[in-house]
This record gives C-alpha cells, structure tokens and sequence, in this order.
C-alpha cells in the first residue's frame, strides 16, 4: 500500500503486508469470525494511583483517562470500540488522553472512531491526542482533521498547561518515536508537575533523565498473543518488550504506564493480552 503519511520506516515489504492484509480481510471477516467463536475478549478497566511530589497539597487528585491502538480496521470488531468508549464514558475523568494508532491499514477507517469520540461525554479540561505508526504511515493529517473536529486536541512535540484547577499540571504530547520526529523537549525542565503523552515506550530510550511524574504510552498491545502470566511472544521493538504492558518505577520517582491497548492489528485474535483502558489518579503523597 502506498505510503500517505509522513512516517518513516515504511519499508516495501511493510507495503506488500499491508496490501495483502487489506485484500485478504474484506469485509473484516478476521474480527467477526473472533466475535462469532466467543474469544473476543473484553475491555479492562486497569486503575493507577501516581503520587507527584510537586503536587500541591490543597489540591484534589487529576482523574485521567487514557486510551491507545484503538485500530479501527478489519481485525478490531466495532462492538470492542462500543466496549472502550463507553468504559471511557463511566469513568468521568477529568481530561482524556488518547495514545495513537487510531486505525489499521487505511486512514479510510477513522470516521469510526471520530464519531464515537464526538458523541463521548466531554470530560472538563479536554480531550489531547498523539500520533502513532499506523497513522503516520496511513495518513496522519487526515486522521488529525478528524480527531480535532471530533473535539480532540492533537499534539506533535508541544506542550500545554491544563486549565485551573490543575494548572499546575503541564502535559507534553511527543510524536512517535519509533516512526515520527524525535525531540529532546526542553518543556519538560521546570517545577510543575509533568505528564507525558507518547505512543511508544521507545520514547524512554531517547528521552533518557528527561524528567516527568507520569508518561502514557502504549504500542505493544502487550504482545497480543502471550504467555501464560501475560508474558508477550512478540513485540515490536527491544524497549516494548522491557516495557511489555503495566507499571513501571523507574529513577527519580518517574512513572511509565503502559496500556495493553484497544484493538488488534495482523490478526484479531487475543491471548492473555486482554485489552485495556487506563484510569490513572494523579496527586500528592
């Protein structure tokens, strides 16, 4: 398939994939024949509570909601957008995060994930979004118009300050790092607290002692296929598989949580990899 984003490694091999994938699941048969045989699996609602120790005392815990590889497209059935959006909905977060890779295969499926967007409640200080592979390699301008005119915020490498009562809070929205534009933000040097929205855990690789409280990613889908115990047989990259799915401490009181994600991309099915959405707590000691 021809690439109309502006991501790289985009091989031609990758091309040839995708082209035979996006002949071979017409009429996304993958998903309805997973759906059909009852090992579809359903929407985790996986909750963290983060400490900040910058976090003001007189101020109450931020609510986060954070969704990722929702990858509408043949092998993800729409009943598991229904599932997510609507777990999205219960949880009245404060501001949701959305992680990337919106489709699979094609930018033509986006809609499917706008309007579901547009109808979510909104939560009260907004909904911020980045890139992911798949749409910098489908079509990410196109998918970005439809996110913003869905009421979503898209970040590419920029930084926002939330708005009262959590003004003390910045949020950094990175490009992929695996296939977009890396940065080394200098927006994350100052004394509030920081949060961090990036696709990939590969961010942690160049980001190195960049300093943040929390980072969100997702990207590896936990494996999607796993062991027993949810260890991944395959991920994409070396720093998936160290940041394969949940929580990780790492130095100077950073925390990285790593969503298992939403859909599903070269085949449908998943194995103790259920998917997820992340309900993370942020306050103070």
């Amino acid at each position: 398939m021809p690439l109309r984003g502006r991501g790289a490694k985009y091989s031609r091999a990758r091309g040839v994939v995708e082209w035979t994938l996006a002949n071979a699941y017409r009429r996304d048969w993958p998903a309805r024949v997973v759906r059909s045989l009852g090992m579809q699996r359903r929407i985790q609602v996986r909750r963290h509570r983060i400490a900040a120790p910058r976090w003001p005392e007189s101020a109450r815990p931020l609510r986060i909601a954070f969704a990722s590889d929702l990858h509408a497209g043949p092998t993800t059935h729409a009943t598991v957008l229904d599932d997510a959006f609507a777990a999205l909905a219960s949880v009245q977060a404060d501001v949701l995060l959305l992680g990337g890779d919106y489709v699979f295969l094609t930018a033509d499926r986006i809609p499917e994930i706008a309007s579901r967007l547009a109808r979510l409640p909104r939560p009260p200080l907004g909904v911020f979004a980045v890139m992911g592979n798949h749409d910098l390699w489908a079509d990410d301008a196109a998918i970005a118009d439809a996110l913003a005119n869905a009421g979503a915020r898209v970040l590419v490498n920029e930084r926002v300050m939330l708005d009262a009562p959590f003004d003390h809070v910045a949020l950094v929205g990175l490009d992929d790092p695996w296939t977009g534009v890396r940065v080394q933000p200098p927006f994350l040097a100052d004394d509030v607290v920081r949060v961090l929205l990036v696709h990939a855990p590969e961010a942690m690789l160049y980001l190195d002692q960049a300093a943040f409280d929390v980072a969100l990613c997702g990207h590896t889908h936990g494996g999607q296929i796993a062991l027993p115990g949810g260890v991944p047989i395959v991920v994409p990259g070396p720093a998936s598989r160290t940041f394969a799915h949940g929580r990780y401490d790492l130095p100077d009181r950073r925390t990285l949580i790593v969503s298992r994600g939403v859909g599903s991309t070269e085949v449908a099915l998943r194995w103790n990899a259920d998917p997820d959405i992340l309900v993370v707590e942020l306050g103070g000691s």
